[in-house]
């Protein structure tokens, strides 16, 4: 089992359950030597509170049983156990005891995982999260004709840049212990040609939340091309740069007025 062997297996789970995932003690200990640390220290993982409930191995049945914990001050002296709820095995075998190590667990979410990814790509604006958000805008890249959305679809695990997609697994790998994500693949989905709305093309957003996507992308190559503009004129007035935007492909037919509204952050 490789690191990526691993990474797959972590969002196909979480993709299977599109809701926080538990990862238990006995599933970490198949993982290869440093891997529970390099996903901790990527951020894909972060520790969970003790399990409540284990599968018991006292007996060929393994029932899964309640965890009873007797917390002492010293922790080296807490110990936990199972008892059997058969009364003739547990006569039998009375206590089960359950190393503390075994109650370890660890969770992620999609919430994590959008931070994650946004922070491989750069983006550093804060990400708004609803409650069941199926989809989740992680910011704004660079592209040759603007700044284009990347968004994360929770239902499926794929990102969305210019109206084309890719799952999640495709464009992130480990190399060397190292989170990558292929930033290629990336930038050229952000440099095709958007596609047209049509029956070939499913938008992954509703056509209210798309409209905002591109007003807001138009906003922001206004904004960059001011900046660029008053770097190069710093005497010139928002008017006249509004003025020399009007005259942009950028401004996609909208009037100086209007840009210059929208131009500034």
């Amino acid at each position: 089992m490789t690191f990526n062997d691993v990474l797959l297996a972590l969002l196909a789970h979480l993709r299977a359950e599109n809701k926080p995932i538990i990862i238990g003690w006995g599933v970490v200990q198949k993982y290869p030597e440093g891997a529970l640390e390099v996903l901790l220290k990527a951020g894909l993982l972060v520790r969970a509170s003790a399990a409540q409930s284990i599968e018991c191995h006292a007996c060929e049945n393994h029932c899964f049983m309640d965890v009873i914990t007797l917390i002492h001050d010293d922790p080296v002296l807490t110990r936990a156990f199972i008892v059997c709820d058969d009364v003739e095995m547990q006569s039998q075998m009375g206590r089960v005891q359950i190393p503390l190590v075994q109650l370890q667990q660890w969770q992620t979410d999609i919430k994590r995982l959008s931070k994650v990814i946004a922070g491989l790509l750069g983006l550093k604006d804060k990400i708004a999260f609803t409650v069941n958000q199926p989809v989740i805008k992680l910011g704004m890249l660079k592209a040759a004709k603007g700044r284009r959305w990347v968004t994360l679809n929770s239902l499926d695990l794929s990102l969305e840049i210019n109206q084309h997609t890719v799952p999640v697994d495709e464009v992130l790998y480990f190399e060397r212990e190292q989170l990558f994500i292929d930033q290629d693949a990336i930038d050229d989905l952000l440099n095709r040609e958007p596609l047209r709305q049509g029956k070939s093309y499913i938008p992954l957003t509703n056509k209210r939340e798309a409209r905002k996507l591109e007003t807001q992308m138009m906003y922001q190559g206004w904004q960059d091309a001011y900046v660029q503009l008053k770097k190069q004129n710093p005497t010139k007035s928002n008017k006249w740069c509004s003025l020399q935007i009007a005259k942009m492909d950028i401004a996609n037919a909208k009037d100086a007025e209007t840009i210059r509204k929208n131009m500034v952050k």
